[in-house]
Parts: C-alpha cells; sequence; structure tokens
C-alpha cells in the first residue's frame, strides 16, 4: 500500500512538473491508472460520473456564484463598498486598513473565491492607504489576508467542491463557515489595532476632522446607504434562505445572481462593459473548477475502486497513538501542500486519501472542512505559490518582498485560528446543529 501510495504521487509530481495542468494531471492518472491495474469495461463509469456531475444541482451552483460575484465584481460595486466603509470608520484609528478587511469580509459573502476578492479590493484599498502613507507591507499583508475570506466566508467554491467529494452537506458547509469567518475578521482588526499602538510608524495617524469635512461626511448617509443596503440585504437574503431551509443551496445561488443582476441595473451600472466581462469571467473560471473537478473524481474514483483510501483508514487507525497527533500531521502536510499548490488541487487530490481515516478516528466531517478550508487559506498567502501574493502583485506596484513580509503576521492569525476552532470545535458546528 505504501509502495502504491509513493508511486502515485512521484508520477503525478512529474506530471505536473513537465507543465501539464492538474486538471489533466489528476484526470490522465485515474485513466492511466484504471487501464494497468482494473477491467477496461470501468472506463465506462467514467462517462457516468461525467455526466452525474455535471448536471448534478450541486455543481450548478459553482457557476452562479460566480456569476453573482462578477456582477458585482464588474459594475465597481466592491470599490464603493470600500469608500463607504473607510468613510464611516474615519474616527477609527487606521480606518482604511480596517476598511479594507471589513469591505474583504462583505464581499466575501458575495463571492466565495479568495484572489477575486484580493483582486477587487486591492485595486482600490491598496492605493487609497498608501497615498494617507500607510507602510507598505501592513497595506499588502492586510488585503492579501483579508482576501482570503473570501473562501471561508460563504458562499465559497471550497465548501461546495469539498462537499462534491466527501458527499457532506455543503448548506452546512456554508452556514459553518460564518462564525470562523468572523472571528479570523475581529482577529484581523484587533492585530491591526494593537499594531497602531505599538507601532505608530506603521500606519499614518489620524487627521483632524474640519467642520466642512464633518458636513460633507454627513450628507452623503443617504448615498452612502443606498450603495452599502442593497449589498447587505442580498447577503442576509442568501444566508437566512440556507439557514431557514427554504430553499436549497442551488436555489439560494440563483436568487443570488439573479439579485446581483438586479442591483446593478437598477443602480445603472449594467454597462456592455461590465456584461462582458461578467460572461467571459464566469464561462472561464466555471470550465477551469469544472474541468479540475472532473479530472479529481476520475482520480478519486480509480483510488476507490483499487480500495487504497479504505486500506490507509484501517492502517493510519491501527498505527496511530492517539488521533490527535494524526490530526497535527494531516493539518501539516495541508500547510506544506499550499505553499505549492491552489487550495482547489490540494482538495482534489488529498482529501480522497484522508478524509475517510479522518471521519473514522470520530472528527465531524463539517468541522473537518471548516478546518481545512482555514488551512488552505494559509497557502494562499505563502510563498512560492501563494496565489493571493501573486494577484496582489499583478494589482499594484508593490514588490513582492513587501508583499511577503506583510503577510507573515496574518499567516500567523490564521493557524491560531485553527487551533482555537481546534480547541473550541462548536464555533464551526453550533450553527449547523441548530439547523
Amino acid at each position: 500500500m505504501l509502495v502504491t501510495i509513493i508511486i502515485l504521487f512521484f508520477i503525478l509530481l512529474v506530471i505536473l512538473f513537465i507543465g501539464t495542468p492538474i486538471s489533466f494531471g489528476i484526470g490522465f492518472l485515474g485513466v492511466a491508472g484504471i487501464l494497468i491495474f482494473l477491467p477496461k469495461s470501468m472506463l465506462s463509469q467514467l462517462c457516468l460520473i461525467a455526466y452525474s456531475q455535471a448536471t448534478s444541482s450541486t455543481t450548478v451552483m459553482i457557476p452562479l456564484f460566480i456569476l453573482m460575484a462578477e456582477f458585482l465584481s464588474n459594475s465597481d460595486m466592491a470599490a464603493d463598498l470600500f469608500e463607504v466603509i473607510s468613510r464611516r470608520l474615519r474616527r477609527i484609528p487606521a480606518n482604511l486598513a480596517i476598511a479594507s478587511v471589513v469591505a474583504s469580509a462583505i464581499f466575501s459573502a458575495v463571492c466565495g473565491s479568495a484572489p477575486a476578492t484580493a483582486a477587487t479590493l486591492g485595486r482600490i484599498s491598496i492605493p487609497a492607504m498608501l497615498r494617507k502613507g500607510y507602510r507598505p507591507s501592513l497595506v499588502a499583508g492586510t488585503q492579501a489576508a483579508g482576501g482570503n475570506l473570501g473562501i471561508l466566508i460563504p458562499p465559497s467554491i471550497n465548501f461546495i467542491m469539498y462537499g462534491l467529494v466527501t458527499e457532506t452537506s455543503v448548506v452546512k458547509l456554508f452556514v459553518a463557515g460564518v462564525l470562523p469567518g468572523i472571528l479570523i475578521a475581529v482577529m484581523m482588526i484587533l492585530y491591526i489595532l494593537i499594531r497602531n499602538k505599538l507601532d505608530k510608524g506603521m500606519i499614518a495617524p489620524l487627521q483632524d476632522e474640519t467642520p466642512k469635512d464633518y458636513e460633507l461626511a454627513n450628507k452623503r448617509v443617504g448615498s452612502d446607504l443606498m450603495t452599502v443596503a442593497p449589498v447587505v440585504i442580498l447577503i442576509v437574503l442568501i444566508f437566512g434562505i440556507l439557514y431557514s431551509g427554504v430553499a436549497t443551496a442551488t436555489e439560494s445561488a440563483s436568487i443570488g445572481a439573479i439579485g446581483a443582476f438586479v442591483i446593478v441595473l437598477l443602480q445603472r451600472r449594467m454597462t456592455k462593459t461590465c456584461m462582458r466581462k461578467t460572461l467571459l469571467n464566469t464561462t472561464s473560471t466555471s470550465c477551469m473548477i469544472l474541468f479540475l473537478m472532473f479530472g479529481g473524481l476520475i482520480f478519486a474514483f480509480f483510488l476507490t475502486a483499487i480500495n487504497l483510501p479504505q486500506q490507509l483508514s484501517s492502517f493510519i487507525i491501527d498505527a496511530s497513538p492517539n488521533r490527535w497527533v494524526t490530526f497535527i500531521i494531516v493539518n501539516i502536510i495541508f500547510l506544506i501542500l499550499g505553499c505549492f499548490m491552489d487550495p482547489l488541487s490540494i482538495m482534489l487530490i488529498v482529501l480522497p486519501f484522508v478524509f475517510p481515516f479522518m471521519t473514522a478516528l470520530g472528527f465531524d466531517p463539517v468541522w473537518l472542512g471548516v478546518i481545512i478550508t482555514v488551512n488552505c487559506a494559509v497557502g494562499m498567502i505563502t510563498p512560492p505559490v501563494g496565489m493571493n501574493l501573486f494577484v496582489l502583485k499583478g494589482v499594484s506596484n508593490l514588490s513582492m518582498e513587501q508583499i511577503i513580509r506583510g503577510v507573515v503576521p496574518y499567516v500567523g492569525i490564521f493557524l491560531l485560528a485553527i487551533v482555537i476552532i481546534s480547541v473550541f470545535p462548536g464555533i464551526a458546528t453550533w450553527l449547523p446543529n441548530t439547523m
């Protein structure tokens, strides 16, 4: 068994090293494994797997939630959201940095993608903070980590993929991500406030507000509400529908996409450019994720057919001195892989091995999904392949050195969050258990 696992990962590394896309790489490995180790008649099962997943109501959620996010992103709603929040928080120390975290958390609730959240808000928040004299490393770290909330706060594409691979309720995963997402956002804000207190050169000091500034801010209350209220209402509507069980997750995704379209239309933001970018980005992103999903499912089918996950599960359970030791080892594996691969790829490759024995050891699958997702979020901001790092490098003039130096404290925050959620699992399981 151990030899088989080593051979599989070695072949996979070779396939990826020569530049093959991960979706095709793991799919090819699955097909090759079936041809070599199993009856060729089992290849017909791959057609059924692809068809059933492509027509699954759960899979339909992916393009719908992406469509919702693209409408709000390409209509400059995210930029206006940041400006409104920063204006309302103008009397708080480090208001722009805090506004970046708050705006990221709110936009994450209608996005579901960490790179998209980081890029969309980074184009606005980074120049604004730099103009006010914020230290570049703090600017980069705050926005990179803030973007990570996009894969934790529902609707999260990572949760959808986890649910598809492990057959866990996507609705419960969505609901489970709310409190951990809020917890991490609060921890980030506390770090900014404490850092501002300890290091006066890190963040620009508050400027005294003139009577004219105060009067202008008060005049904008109505327009600010008109900007923020529709997005907040859409978030509450989607979460309320999911939590109450009035509609399925797929139906809530449809409502979200339609709601985003109506908001953009009523606010007269629906331009030809907005529509074109929305449709093109939705199509390209959805195709990338779906191809990745199909490749992962083929690979998982092959592993299950040769009984490898079950054998590995029995071996781990018999050999493990303590389930928490196994839990720590699994987390370390995810952290290491996160430095070299994107979260979706990690889930598709590793979950078929890890999930069976982790649940057999008594870990709650919903709680485990939250832990793994937070773990994957760490990989989004760690070199050499942290996607958020490269996204921010592309949308700003900051150097990679400044970005990496800025995310180090936030990596510690995410790791601390994993410890807290592990010690107090109710943070992730309380809301799903009340449904």
